[in-house]
């Protein structure tokens, strides 16, 4: 913008006065014109691109999410809890319609770990290990002998089932029998430990639930354990689970009561659920590690 002055250069009077005026642009904008600009035209793809072109990277990235989800899947398989939900919804009904969605060798290969909780009905459970054929490590509430079929040819390290139980000879041993290292029963002791225990000559961690012992009001839980650990002179550890502050101080006072003092022996206040089966869903240390750590610390 120019000051506005006079032939010989001085201001008009009004500038002398202290008031200045300007000169108006020639192309001031007025507000009818600035409000009745065209907006401008939508962006175009430039001229290399076509139909073609977007429907062949549509598919590219579809390829590469199908290989992202292969990648990703093995890892989230591989550890499988399906646990008792309380907002209603059953686990059962969309496990089973994942499995009848992929192939059987899809469970076979990827599914590891696998922890069913106590209120899955056996069908389910029967169901899943029908296509989970390559399990390392199972844990459920039903007993061995209900579920013997489908857990014989299984490559087992660690299974926790309420009670367990071995064929007669000459029925053979399942395979997992020289492979098993760890072992959990939430419902009963066997009542002779010699006639099973020496077929697992792998086993070196026990895990047993308050409510596998005798009466802990009368005298015997403390002999259960004599017979128990006499017959499997590998097992380095032991463990009792119970999740009542009551049942643990009464299971202490029995022992004591009976006598029984072994190293190998961990009481631990926690359900035998999240304290080894269960822990890497639940976040919560391994109980057995936990055991082994406190007897060397």
């Amino acid at each position: 913008m120019e000051w506005a002055r006079g032939p010989t250069g001085a201001m008009h009077g009004d500038q002398q006065r202290g008031r200045c005026s300007m000169i108006e642009p020639k192309h001031a904008l007025t507000p009818l014109t600035a409000f009745s600009r065209r907006p401008p035209p939508p962006p175009q793809l430039p001229g290399y691109w076509s139909r073609q072109h977007v429907g062949d990277t549509v598919l590219s990235l579809t390829r590469i999410c199908r290989h992202v989800q292969s990648w990703i899947e093995p890892f989230i398989y591989e550890r499988i809890a399906i646990l008792q939900n309380y907002n209603g919804l059953d686990p059962v009904v969309p496990f089973l319609a994942t499995i009848n969605a992929r192939p059987p060798s899809f469970f076979a290969t990827h599914v590891k770990h696998l922890y069913i909780d106590r209120t899955i009905p056996l069908f389910a459970v029967q169901a899943i290990l029908s296509v989970c054929t390559g399990l390392v490590s199972f844990g459920c509430h039903f007993s061995n002998a209900s579920l013997a079929p489908l857990l014989v040819l299984l490559p087992l390290q660690r299974l926790l089932v309420s009670d367990l139980s071995f064929p007669c000879a000459p029925t053979p041993l399942p395979s997992w029998a020289t492979t098993l290292t760890h072992l959990g029963l939430s419902g009963a002791l066997p009542d002779a430990p010699s006639n099973f225990v020496p077929s697992l000559p792998a086993l070196t961690h026990l895990a047993v639930d308050y409510d596998t012992l005798p009466d802990t009001e009368s005298p015997g839980a403390g002999s259960a354990f004599v017979a128990l650990l006499a017959a499997a002179p590998c097992v380095r550890c032991l463990v009792l689970l119970t999740g009542a502050k009551t049942d643990y101080k009464r299971v202490l006072g029995r022992l004591a009561k009976d006598g029984f003092r072994d190293p190998r022996l961990y009481v631990h206040l926690r359900p035998i659920v999240d304290g080894t089966w269960d822990a890497w869903s639940r976040r919560v240390p391994d109980v057995f590690a936990e055991a082994e750590a406190r007897r060397g610390a």
